[in-house]
């Protein structure tokens, strides 16, 4: 049993006892005490009344013996036991007794017993059980104002007792019967007043043990129902508190993207129980700004949802970072349009509340909500807790774009790192010793890596075959797509000694094998150091140079037809290709590049150009292949200078001696 109902209902029943009592004291013993008073004043009046009686003879008082028997017979001696007559010496001269009331039978009693008997009675001579059924009044007789004797009356109580005792107990009866009543009225009082305490008590305890749902029904509007209502307010902000702290701790432990996003979705729809929710983010795709969406609750997006916003809209979502209604916007048309897009691929009722997705003065999306699902609107204080989520939600969003962001970059910085590493792998290791020519090649990867490549295959000797080529892409795709031509071409170098058969066998494999979207341009020849002579094919390269020291220093571009690797058949290509011959003396160079060098940049975007190469290539102060590789990398350098390389830059430079 409850304690408080305990002591509520103790003390209502005190407080009633207590006034029972008084009522009891007031009500009861008073009036009996009245009663007992009024008559004793009774007897008073009927021995006055004897006592004032005079006779003719007033000296002789024993007149009164015959007033006294008739006084005793009537009415008035109804309840008297005896009358006693006194003179001033004390002495008896006249009585009268009516023995009913004793405990002896007068009819047995001789004059002279019943004489002491009376005289017994006036003294007060009596059984002390029997003291509150007895009483006695005295009262002087006078004559001119000279007291001639007493009259005495004794009277019985017993009938007046037991009168008395009859409305005590129906009293005591009555009393207890109230008692009872008023204890069963308490005792439903007190649990109807301690039993909306409990259920607080109990929702307290539940509190204190973690559920923050707990609620009291009260629909009194009393300080119970008052503090009913301010405990739920408690419990709700506490509910609230909670929330945003798990929340909290829950998007700091998510990583991944999407998941994130659907998980703040499903938390916000459910924590503002909300009948649906969809939430869209905000893309930039140059001038165009585009809401996309592939999270609802509880019905998920099958097909992903994109619409374009206004820039006049997109600049009011910019302005407003609290939770809004619809109807506050002007742009309202495109969030209709908006929903009637959303019910192709689920159920969605009108939209009630919008909450912007805000984090460091961005707006990175927005949360649609559809009405509560009690349908009691969405009041101050739940647009405050939304306000709070979705700036939450907000910066973990941002958080997860960034570290996005940057997981592609490592992604992208480990792919490099790879792809340079395989493209390091397929260059050659050193530089080809072979008297008669003097060859140097060199490749300078960009911060992403290309897809240039360079290579010698040694035929026979006095017979090499050189390789470069530019793949089409950048990183580990095109030095995978290089090691794949590599592998090839060293099984075909040996095999096949017509440059146009080799590359258009290379053509028919890449052709079936390789991703159209990818090509491939190269130089392919072979160079003869007994005949001075280098029989080339070009499949969409750059040109091939050749500097000739008998015109002094003048250089030949040779430019012969050919397409890129890979994007035609075997047949198209073969017809297409020519096959060149250069004949070279001793002095004269051959130069290869792909159009890293061509192309190569500085700030003002400024191309280094084929003129500015052409003019190193055929300067008098370059002496040999060394040098004018030193050469072409100064000038390249002072072009550009701090500009950042976009493309590798890839050269062969063959003199013969």
């Amino acid at each position: 049993m409850n304690r408080i109902w305990v002591k509520l209902s103790a003390v209502i029943v005190i407080l009633l006892l207590i006034l029972m009592g008084v009522v009891f004291h007031f009500f009861t013993a008073r009036e009996i005490r009245l009663e007992r008073q009024e008559l004793q004043r009774d007897m008073e009046r009927v021995a006055k009344l004897i006592a004032s009686i005079r006779f003719a003879d007033a000296a002789d008082l024993s007149m009164y013996q015959d007033w006294i028997d008739r006084i005793m017979e009537s009415e008035a001696g109804e309840n008297l036991v005896y009358i006693a007559i006194f003179d001033n010496d004390r002495k008896m001269i006249a009585y009268t007794l009516d023995s009913q009331d004793l405990d002896v039978e007068s009819s047995f009693l001789t004059p002279d017993e019943e004489y002491d008997l009376v005289l017994r009675l006036t003294r007060g001579q009596i059984a002390e059980e029997s003291w509150n059924d007895f009483d006695r009044v005295a009262v002087t007789i006078r004559f001119d104002r000279e007291s001639r004797g007493k009259v005495d009356v004794g009277f019985s109580l017993i009938e007046f007792n037991d009168k008395s005792r009859h409305k005590l107990w129906m009293n005591i009866y009555i009393l207890g019967i109230s008692f009872l009543v008023v204890v069963i009225l308490s005792i439903l009082i007190g649990r109807r007043i301690t039993k909306p305490l409990n259920k607080l008590s109990r929702a307290m305890l539940e509190v204190s043990n973690g559920n923050y749902e707990a609620r009291v029904e009260s629909r009194s509007k009393d300080e119970i129902g008052r503090l009913a209502s301010s405990f739920n307010y408690m419990t709700l902000r506490l509910s609230e508190k909670s929330a945003i702290e798990d929340f909290s701790r829950d998007l700091v432990f998510s990583f991944e993207h999407s998941r994130l996003v659907q998980m703040v979705t499903d938390r916000i729809v459910n924590y503002m129980d909300a009948k649906q929710g969809v939430l869209f983010l905000i893309q930039k795709r140059g001038a165009q700004t585009v809401v996309v969406s592939k999270w609802g609750c509880p019905q998920a997006i099958g097909k992903k949802i994109e619409h374009k916003f206004t820039p006049e809209c997109y600049q009011e979502c910019l302005q407003r970072t609290e939770p809004f209604e619809l109807k506050e916007i002007h742009f309202k048309d495109q969030f209709n349009t908006l929903t009637t897009i959303l019910r192709q691929q689920v159920e969605f009722d009108e939209i009630d509340l919008i909450a912007p997705l805000v984090s460091q003065g961005e707006t990175l999306g927005f949360l649609l909500l559809s009405e509560e699902v009690d349908e009691s609107g969405y009041d101050p204080d739940e647009r405050t807790f939304l306000r709070t989520l979705s700036h939450q939600a907000g910066m973990a969003i941002r958080n997860s774009i960034l570290l996005q962001d940057l997981t592609e970059q490592e992604r992208i910085k480990k792919e490099l790192e790879i792809a340079r590493s395989v493209q390091k792998s397929l260059l050659p290791a050193r530089q080809p010793n072979i008297p008669g020519i003097d060859i140097v090649g060199l490749c300078i990867p960009a911060a992403e890596v290309g897809g240039d490549y360079y290579d010698y295959f040694y035929i026979d000797d006095h017979r090499i075959g050189i390789a470069i080529a530019d793949v089409s892409g950048k990183g580990a795709s095109a030095a995978f797509y290089m090691a794949e031509i590599k592998g090839m071409m060293t099984s075909l170098a040996d095999l096949v000694s017509s440059p146009k058969k080799l590359v258009a066998q290379l053509n028919k494999y890449l052709n079936k094998n390789i991703d159209k979207r990818v090509f491939t341009t190269m130089i392919y020849g072979v160079l003869d150091i007994r005949k001075h002579q280098f029989s080339y094919v070009r499949a969409g390269h750059n040109a091939v140079i050749a500097r000739r020291i008998r015109n002094n220093n003048d250089i030949d571009v040779f430019i012969p037809p050919g397409m890129g690797l890979g994007l035609v058949d075997d047949a198209t290509f073969y017809e297409s290709t020519e096959e060149h011959h250069i004949q070279f003396e001793a002095g004269d160079v051959l130069f290869l590049y792909t159009d890293g060098i061509s192309e190569a940049m500085n700030r003002n975007r400024e191309e280094f150009g084929e003129e500015r190469l052409y003019n190193i290539i055929a300067g008098n102060h370059v002496v040999n292949a060394h040098d004018m590789q030193r050469r072409v990398m100064q000038q390249i350098n002072e072009f550009v200078q701090d500009a950042k390389q976009h493309d590798d830059i890839t050269m062969i430079i063959a003199q013969f001696v």
